[in-house]
């Protein structure tokens, strides 16, 4: 009764005709993936955020990396989904043959299994992560908000020499060099809170489905952390007696520095079509 049943029993084996060991070794390539998904974002949001190029004397920045390279993923990725639709499993178990993956031979089995593993998970779940980073990093340059038609107004207003709004304010006088959008929005990068991700999230998405109304309207209130970033330490800064007063309120919010400063934007009148400036905010970026 006690009789030895084999090495499949032994192994886990059920009649799936997948082991325990094939289970963990599957979970634990998922595990590794997203620890290395990880740490690959971590080190391309330090070489970025540095403008390092790729290579010693090759002009292409990491973000165009990331494109070309999703570009591939994408790619592979549909090739591997119509190899793994055209795979008759049974019949590859049935046939009992070994491939070679250049280290090693696997069962050709478990090596399709690896493949639809690839095609339905791994490259999948890579490509969405290429996607994720790229629209992130995207936003860094003023371009990559101006790509979308309700930004415009923002983006116009910003580099009018005759506006007085903060933002133009900022943008014609210097005071930030460069990615002027993203250095006073940081918060919806890598660094900032999930509330801020999701909300840019929210954004891509309402604007990709075409599910808002103009003028848009901000859902969350700004920080103003986003401000004392730059401003905090500055002599300029501390010298006035009404922000050393309100300090505290400022940093968590209660009071926000537009209330004392003026509009950061194009106020929601000028942005509604059919107003006054309304055309002039839509050009497009020359």
């Amino acid at each position: 009764m006690s009789a030895d049943n084999g090495p499949h029993d032994r192994d886990g084996e059920g009649t799936s005709g997948i082991s325990r060991r094939e289970v963990l070794l599957t979970v634990g390539g998922v595990v590794g993936a997203v620890c290395a998904g990880a740490l690959l974002w971590g080190g391309l949001e330090f070489f970025v955020n540095r403008q390092h190029t790729v290579g010693s004397g090759v002009n292409v920045t990491y973000l165009q990396a990331v494109m070309v390279l999703g570009t591939l993923v994408c790619v592979l990725g549909v090739i591997l989904c119509i190899r793994t639709a055209r795979t008759r499993f049974d019949a590859v178990g049935a046939a009992r043959k070994d491939v070679s993956i250049g280290v090693a031979r696997v069962p050709a089995l478990v090596f399709a299994r690896l493949v639809a593993l690839l095609a339905l998970i791994v490259l999948p779940g890579a490509a969405i992560f290429l996607a994720n980073y790229h629209t992130f990093e995207g936003v860094h340059e003023v371009r990559g908000c101006a790509s979308c038609h309700v930004m415009l107004p923002m983006v116009n207003d910003m580099r009018d020499p005759g506006s007085e709004t903060l933002a133009a304010l900022h943008y014609k006088n210097r005071w930030i060099a460069d990615d002027q959008c993203y250095h006073c929005h940081s918060d919806y990068g890598l660094g900032g809170s999930l509330e801020a991700k999701m909300t840019g999230f929210r954004h891509l998405a309402r604007y990709t489905t075409r599910t808002y109304e103009e003028p848009i309207k901000a859902r969350i209130r700004f920080d103003n952390n986003n401000c004392l970033h730059c401003h905090e330490t500055t002599p300029k800064f501390v010298a006035v007696e009404s922000h050393v007063e309100a300090h505290e309120d400022l940093t968590t919010n209660k009071v926000t520095c537009v209330e004392c400063h003026g509009d950061a934007h194009p106020t929601a009148a000028q942005r509604t079509p059919g107003s006054s400036d309304y055309a002039r905010l839509m050009e497009k970026m020359k």
